[in-house]
């Protein structure tokens, strides 16, 4: 069965991963790169429990002479456990801490969800990259590359390409943030929404040139809430009236990400919808769309930012005085129905 077929297994999953990310865990994800003559992998102390696998290998290029025969030497001699004897360089995630075995269980059980062709794809995308990245550097054969089958290293293999494309940059880091839960929770409710493995935009049109109605600022804890929200809006609204980040994904994948978000928030959004809660009040990328907010609102136009509260913490800049919509009495639909109630107001007053 296709992700489509698997929509109730991803909701419990997504259940499981939101309990186990709110507990705040002692765990951390961890990648590094061993070349033949080790690395920094070799030499550190792990913290107790830990689960370290392989994700890929690259092995070299073996369509040079004595290549071939080289390859088919060392696959035999391999412990394939631990990979392929003789390979360039193995790329190895980690993850440690006392809640490693259980987050290990639920990747395991997450890497399933994939079908065969689905598990393919994914470690296909993988070797791509790594062929694209060594014949930019040698061209004289074929880049050769594998990777790790088994379903927590889909998963974790999983998780750094979705890291990469909603955090372009991120996915390259030593240290992986957030921790395994939260971000395989991220992940597994962008899946429930796109059903896919591959990037979908909803739209293609130039981020430049659009003028939204709504613009939603929100951590990527809250995302499932959120999207219910945004779904509820696009139809009324139509088409680009509505900023939601995974609908422009292609064209937020730039340098400088800060000032094209500034600037649709700023100008080019009619109403700037702020959904706090204590994750908004830590994160960095709120931090930078909630001093676009605190603008708008130093500019008297207060009218144009509308508050939801999913909980009770404290944000810096938001007093008692302060009106929101309650997220947590209101469903997504009705919070929905409050943004078409202000962005009618909106327009009235125009």
């Amino acid at each position: 069965m296709s992700l489509k077929d698997k929509s109730t297994e991803i909701q419990r999953l997504i259940d499981v991963f939101e309990t186990e990310a709110a507990k705040f865990h002692d765990i951390q994800f961890h990648t590094y790169h061993i070349i033949q003559n080790g690395g920094p992998f070799m030499s550190r102390r792990f913290r107790h429990p830990n689960h370290a696998i392989m994700l890929w290998q690259y092995y070299g290029q073996t369509d040079t002479e004595g290549g071939i025969e080289r390859f088919m030497n060392n696959l035999e001699q391999s412990n394939l456990q631990w990979g392929l004897q003789g390979s360039e360089m193995s790329f190895m995630g980690v993850i440690e801490g006392p809640g490693t075995p259980l987050f290990v269980r639920m990747a395991a059980r997450a890497g399933s969800l994939f079908s065969e062709r689905e598990s393919h794809d994914i470690k296909c995308r993988v070797v791509s990259e790594i062929q694209e990245q060594e014949s930019a550097i040698e061209t004289s054969g074929k880049p050769t590359a594998v990777v790790n089958g088994n379903p927590v290293a889909i998963w974790l293999n999983f998780l750094l390409y979705h890291l990469s494309q909603s955090n372009p940059g991120r996915d390259r880091a030593h240290k992986i943030e957030p921790d395994p839960f939260s971000l395989s929770l991220l992940a597994l409710e962008r899946l429930a929404i796109e059903q896919s493995l591959v990037k979908i935009d909803r739209s293609t049109a130039v981020l430049k040139g659009l003028k939204f109605k709504v613009a939603v600022s929100f951590p990527g804890e809250k995302r499932r809430y959120v999207t219910q929200v945004v779904d509820s809006l696009r139809g009324p609204l139509g088409k680009d009236s509505v900023f939601y980040d995974f609908d422009y994904q292609a064209q937020l994948a730039r340098p400088n990400l800060d000032t094209l978000l500034q600037r649709i928030y700023r100008d080019q959004s009619d109403l700037v919808v702020v959904f706090l809660c204590a994750a908004y009040a830590v994160k960095e990328w709120c931090g930078l769309e909630w001093r676009v907010v605190r603008d708008i609102i130093k500019a008297k136009e207060d009218d144009r930012v509308m508050f939801v509260r999913l909980d009770d913490a404290p944000v810096d800049g938001v007093l008692s005085i302060d009106g929101y919509i309650d997220g947590t009495s209101n469903t997504p639909q009705q919070v929905a129905d409050f943004i078409l109630t202000r962005i009618a107001e909106l327009e009235d007053g125009s």
